[in-house]
């Protein structure tokens, strides 16, 4: 069964278009291909998958895409999750103060998960929603990491090490304590070419990190006093986001230029 299941998720993840931009649809003979996998054994767990709604075929091109009970399912976590509800006027309100994107990321394994967005204005969902990176890799994710306990930081920091996501272990230490001691994390061109990043850690009743709060704006029209007013307001953010989880604050750290 868990062969099965273990192979049931690699056919969903090819067939996510976010990982694979050049299709969106995929036959039977080309996922078996890039998996290394039957035709066969691919044609019963996509028939399997389809008859609950995991994956959609195409009457005309036989061709199969994600199906909407995927989404269903996504967006049952999205609504369901206490950390989102108890973050989502606390984001609105940041975003109305910057007049840029907010995100709250969420600690998974040795990775971060984007799982919210609220921006200005009417647009299409955010492209970063659903990515994950590792805690290695920008500000949301780095401002967790810095946050964790002891233990389980080092644990974390060493198995992306021996993936190769960190390259300088200790200059990666360094700037963690750095960020752990102010409170926020500042990154710049990290998640995306010409993006400036700030983010602070949200932390759950026992103290415990449960997530970050996070601002994503051009970097190009960030000057120091801007980037300084953000910092005040992502701290402020994710404070107020800790106490509706539950969480008392023993010291409120403000970050200095």
């Amino acid at each position: 069964m868990s062969e099965v299941i273990r192979k049931s998720a690699m056919l969903l993840h090819v067939l996510r278009s976010a990982d694979y931009m050049e299709k969106e649809e995929w036959s039977a003979t080309e996922l078996g291909c890039r998996l290394n996998m039957s035709v066969q054994t691919v044609h019963r767990l996509l028939s399997s998958l389809e008859e609950y709604g995991f994956v959609a075929k195409n009457p005309e091109t036989k061709k199969f895409r994600l199906g909407l009970s995927l989404l269903k399912l996504g967006m049952a976590i999205k609504e369901n999750s206490s950390i989102r509800n108890s973050a989502i006027s606390v984001m609105e309100k940041l975003m109305s103060q910057t007049k840029e994107k907010v995100y709250l990321t969420l600690p998974e394994g040795n990775e971060g998960v984007f799982i919210d967005c609220v921006q200005p204005g009417f647009t299409a969902l955010d492209e970063y929603i659903g990515v994950r990176n590792p805690l290695s890799l920008g500000a949301a994710n780095k401002v967790m990491l810095a946050h964790e306990s002891r233990e389980k930081r080092q644990k974390i920091i060493q198995n992306l090490y021996k993936k190769g996501e960190i390259s300088d272990l200790n200059r990666f230490e360094k700037n963690l304590n750095i960020i752990a001691k102010c409170g926020v994390s500042i990154c710049f061109e990290e998640i995306k070419e010409g993006n400036a990043e700030i983010a602070a850690p949200i932390f759950s009743w026992d103290n415990d990190v449960a997530a970050s709060i996070s601002v994503i704006s051009p970097s190009s029209r960030l000057d120091e006093q801007e980037i300084y007013m953000i910092i005040q307001y992502v701290q402020d953010a994710a404070e107020e986001a800790s106490r509706n989880l539950g969480w008392r604050a023993k010291e409120h750290k403000v970050f200095s230029i």
